[in-house]
């Protein structure tokens, strides 16, 4: 009886155990099953970013304003880096060959330059020459303190320019401006006294150039300054001694017998002429009783 009840138990033990070994290769499968599928999902990649480099180029540009007419020898730049593709079409990278060429115009400060912002055949920048209309000329004369008008003849005036011989004076030309005296193009100071400049230099006509220069030799040049408004011609363009005889000049006094008036442009004053004898002069003011036509 005990020799059965052994025999049981026994093949319950073994049915047990073989029962846990079942389990634990389920298990294992299961697990090798879970290895196999991680392993098999694909993994997702890390992105990396990547900042793009461009090539940079050092280029010149002005460290500040240049005036038009200045030499690119005479300019100071400064290199900048710019990308290579943003660089403005045509700008110079290079100035080898540049130091003799001209600015046709103002060049402003950090900014790229171009070949067509100079010129090897311009002028450089100078004061004169760039006041010189077309067709017009100007010439230097030597003055002194009497025809120079004691100095007050100076840049920016209007003279009538006479030739004095020891028989007669003549006008030579007339309403001539004065571009600069003593190489100076300062107008006259109003509130000192002006130095006396050695040398004047004319904006005259072709033919007031040849007439000035055809006078020098034949006596001594002189000016009459005249005021901005006065446009009037002399009467007389020639005086000699046969004028002085008789009465004093400036005797007769010529009777006004008009006033006009010529309605000005916008913002301007109106003009005024009077007529005095049988010419019609500017006037400054209407004069007592006259009416104004």
């Amino acid at each position: 009886m005990v020799q059965r009840r052994n025999s049981y138990i026994n093949q319950r033990n073994k049915k047990k155990n073989q029962m846990i070994a079942l389990i634990m290769i389920c298990l294992s499968i299961i697990i090798s099953s879970i290895i196999i599928s991680s392993s098999n999902t694909p993994q997702k990649e890390e992105k990396v970013s990547v900042v793009a480099e461009f090539d940079t180029v050092k280029i010149p540009v002005p460290a500040k304003l240049v005036p038009m007419g200045t030499k690119v020898k005479d300019i100071k730049f400064k290199y900048v880096s710019f990308p290579k593709h943003q660089i403005p079409q045509g700008a110079l990278t290079d100035l080898s060959g540049m130091q003799e060429a001209i600015a046709l115009t103002k060049l402003p400060a950090n900014i790229p330059v171009f070949d067509v912002n100079f010129s090897f055949t311009a002028y450089p920048q100078n004061p004169v020459v760039d006041k010189i209309p077309q067709g017009m000329r100007a010439m230097t004369i030597r003055v002194d303190a009497t025809s120079a008008v004691e100095g007050w003849a100076g840049s920016g005036s209007l003279v009538d320019v006479l030739l004095v011989q020891k028989h007669k004076t003549s006008v030579i030309a007339e309403k001539v401006k004065i571009l600069s005296q003593e190489r100076s193009t300062a107008p006259v100071a109003s509130e000192k006294s002006p130095n006396i400049p050695s040398t004047v230099t004319l904006l005259v006509t072709q033919k007031q150039c040849l007439a000035i220069n055809t006078a020098i030799p034949l006596g001594r040049i002189a000016f009459a300054l005249r005021s901005a408004n006065d446009e009037a011609n002399w009467e007389e363009n020639m005086f000699s001694p046969e004028n002085l005889k008789g009465r004093p000049i400036g005797d007769k006094k010529e009777s006004i017998k008009a006033i006009v008036s010529i309605k000005g442009e916008k913002g301007k004053k109106d003009k005024i002429f009077a007529l005095s004898g049988d010419k019609w002069i500017k006037s400054n003011s209407v004069p007592q009783g006259f009416k104004v036509q």
